[in-house]
């Protein structure tokens, strides 16, 4: 059971990208902004990547 629905989304199929749904993929609008259980999802590495430019940008007074 999932605690979200995409809008995208039409079965297992993903409208946006033209392709079967794997949430996190790139393109999806969960890359870089979830965590995945799944530690091969490239959304991972991406949200990682992102929390370190929060940071520096944090750190040098940007925010």
């Amino acid at each position: 059971m999932s605690g979200w629905t995409c809008s995208h989304q039409i079965g297992e199929y993903c409208d946006l990208l033209k392709k079967p749904c794997d949430p996190g993929d790139k393109g999806c609008v969960l890359y870089g902004k979830a965590l995945f259980s799944n530690p091969q999802t490239p959304s991972n590495e991406a949200l990682k990547r992102r929390e370190e430019i929060a940071k520096k940008r944090k750190e040098r007074g940007y925010e």
